[in-house]
């Protein structure tokens, strides 16, 4: 009776109950279900690399080294195939060093390997101006590429005048484009205080003639040019004597200062000894002459039609006089254009082409003695937006705004002849100069970007050159002695025709377009234009000197013209 008691009572109270198995089962699945969750270790990076180390320090578990000249230096193989892509490579080969648990170094800084072992097992690097370029050198060879680009940037934000050409040197061993691209400025920039060092001195003859090349590029520094050629052949006369007419080639003469010219250069005998020196002396001297006369000579620029609307052309015309400073109106043309082209031949200016209410063939040419525009010929094709040049006596004019065609003007017959047509389709302008018995074109291509091609007019074909990369989309295009100028709104470029590469050079002072850009003497002359977003004349002249390698605004005189053609005349004229 009193077992019975106990259990009615513990049942009463829930105490033991029937459970069948299945739901037994869904009951411990629901308490074991737990969300998963990722934890990390925070000071886990450290802790390994400090274990790391320890085991470095104690010497423990080495399983490899590194002989410099007999010094070994203990490593673990894990650690240096996680920092360094030669020794992964090389303990994934079935290599010697594998097998015999080491490698041999060989013309390396024992210092810098082990300033890297310890960047390797801590992570840091400490660079001074006593390691950085053994470690560079190092760094490179293990493929360690983050302390390389490290080195890298602490030499670039420290080259001066006693490291360039060793920087540039070891830029150039280990394939460091950006640092050699900054130690050569360098050295091209403070060519005048380098003449004398050391390291300029020992360059081999094929380093300093391409120096010279160099920095016969950088206009303005012909003199420093000059300067460092002749005192490099004088450090090892005997040897080098032979060399020296081989690097004066590379030196324009004619764009060293008259008095440098004359005080200094005319009176080096071991130039005026070598024959071919002598001749680059007389060519230099004969330029020199050329540029007083040219500079006593009164230039003027003819700005003829234009437009104030992009849609209607203007028969105006006007003379700007460079040396006085002058605006003048003269005669009319007999028809309105604008994205003509001009061009000044045998004392006249012919204006040629260009658009109004359509794209225009015709030509006309104003005497200034008749003071009259008379009609010539018109051309086999309409065209706007084209290149214009004088060669042997003949007008050339080259494509223009979906126009590859190129024709030649005989005055003497008044007829034009079809040329060779430029290579490819062009979608927009076309610039032409001539330069060294060459007809040079500079135009838009289908790509977008501003192909430079030439012309040699005695067999009448051309040839693709460079290209400019999409900036400007409408240069203008001057040529001075061997030197070619595109000057666009954006940007401005040059190139010298023996390198047939395209560099930088100053921005104009003002952002116009619309503008003409023509050549007097050594100066170029930027006239006219708008302002972009204004659509507002720019009446200022700009001038840029050539030997200067300047812009300078010389007279806001108040020219407005814009889209028209451009050319000079020199001599005395009255417009009044």
């Amino acid at each position: 009776m009193l077992v019975d008691s106990i259990v009615n009572n513990f049942n009463s109270r829930n105490l033991f109950t029937y459970v069948p198995n299945s739901m037994a089962a869904k009951i411990v699945n629901q308490a074991e279900r737990i969300s998963a969750k990722t934890w990390k270790n925070s000071d886990y990076e450290n802790t390994f690399l400090d274990g790391l180390t320890k085991m470095r320090v104690n010497q423990k578990l080495f399983d490899f080294s590194l002989d410099i000249d007999g010094e070994l230096i203990y490593v673990h193989k894990l650690a240096l195939a996680i920092a360094s892509d030669y020794f992964a490579a090389m303990f994934e080969a079935d290599m010697k060093e594998r097998k015999e648990g080491t490698v041999k170094l060989q013309d390396v800084d024992v210092v810098a390997v082990k300033a890297l072992v310890d960047y390797v097992y801590s992570g840091v690097i400490t660079l001074t101006e006593g390691n950085v370029e053994a470690i560079l050198s190092v760094s490179d060879l293990f493929q360690i590429i983050w302390v390389k680009e490290q080195c890298v940037q602490l030499l670039k934000n420290n080259v001066n005048r006693k490291n360039c050409f060793r920087v540039r040197k070891l830029a150039d061993m280990h394939s460091c484009k950006e640092l050699h691209d900054v130690s050569h400025k360098y050295i091209l920039d403070h060519l005048d205080d380098l003449i004398a060092e050391e390291d300029l001195l020992l360059l081999s003859f094929g380093e300093a003639k391409e120096l010279i090349k160099d920095e016969e590029r950088v206009i303005k520094s012909e003199d420093s040019a000059y300067k460092a050629a002749i005192n490099w052949v004088k450090h090892d006369l005997e040897k080098r004597k032979d060399q020296l007419a081989e690097l004066m080639s590379q030196i324009r003469l004619p764009l060293v200062s008259t008095e440098f010219l004359t005080n200094h250069i005319v009176a080096e005998p071991l130039l005026r000894q070598d024959h071919k020196c002598s001749q680059f002396l007389i060519e230099a001297l004969n330029s020199q002459l050329t540029r007083v006369t040219e500079r006593n000579d009164s230039f003027h620029v003819f700005l003829v039609g234009g437009t104030r609307d992009c849609v209607m052309g203007t028969k105006e015309c006007k003379v700007y006089d460079v040396s006085k400073k002058k605006l003048f109106s003269i005669s009319s043309m007999n028809e309105d254009r604008f994205n003509n082209s001009a061009a000044s031949l045998n004392g006249v200016i012919y204006s040629v082409g260009g658009y109004n209410n359509g794209v225009l063939n015709t030509a006309e040419y104003y005497d200034p003695v008749s003071e009259r525009w008379s009609y010539i010929a018109p051309m086999n094709y309409g065209r706007r937006g084209f290149g214009i040049c004088t060669y042997n006596d003949l007008i050339y004019v080259v494509g223009g705004w979906w126009n590859s065609t190129v024709e030649s003007y005989n005055p003497s017959t008044n007829k034009w002849h079809l040329c060779q047509a430029i290579p490819g389709t062009n979608e927009g302008f076309n610039r032409a100069t001539v330069a060294e018995n060459s007809i040079y074109s500079l135009t838009r291509v289908t790509n977008g970007n501003n192909a430079l091609f030439r012309f040699d007019p005695k067999d009448g074909k051309w040839c693709h050159l460079n290209e400019i990369q999409e900036t400007s989309n409408r240069y203008r295009l001057v040529c001075y002695d061997r030197t070619l100028f595109a000057i666009g709104r954006d940007d401005c470029k040059w190139l010298d025709i023996r390198v047939n590469k395209w560099e930088p050079m100053p921005h104009m002072l003002s952002n116009r377009y619309g503008f003409s850009a023509v050549i007097a003497a050594k100066d170029i002359y930027v006239l006219g234009g708008e302002e972009e977003l204004s659509s507002q004349f720019i009446t200022s002249v700009e001038r840029f000197s050539i030997l200067n390698n300047e812009w300078t605004i010389i007279d806001p005189i108040g020219i407005e013209h814009c889209h028209g053609g451009a050319a000079v005349l020199s001599g005395d004229f009255d417009f009044n």
